[in-house]
């Protein structure tokens, strides 16, 4: 994964993410949205053969696109790691039926 701020204002923030698709952005997106401060968020893929798509956040005003990013993040990994456990005792579940 390659990252690159390619703008940073008081409340707009924009970077480039190499390497990653709607998985990853899609999840970041909708965390983003929960964020307290956050007033936009969203991703855009230039084109479907270039390995980059854009991500782009707009804030209230005072409050740093940066740290809204950093929480959007954990949250990000909080649910997968929910859904990591949750499927990982229905397989167990599932297996000892068998």
């Amino acid at each position: 994964m390659k990252l690159r701020v390619t703008k940073k204002e008081d409340n707009q923030f924009e970077m480039v993410v190499g390497g990653e698709g709607h998985t990853l952005l899609n999840l970041l997106q909708s965390s983003l949205l929960k964020q307290k401060g956050v007033e936009m968020a969203g991703y855009s893929k230039p084109h479907p053969l270039m390995d980059r798509s854009i991500l782009y956040v707009n804030m209230k005003k005072g409050n740093p696109p940066e740290d809204a990013l950093v929480a959007a993040a954990a949250d990000a990994r909080e649910i997968v790691s929910e859904f990591l456990d949750e499927f990982e005792r229905e397989v167990s579940r599932t297996k000892k039926k068998e």
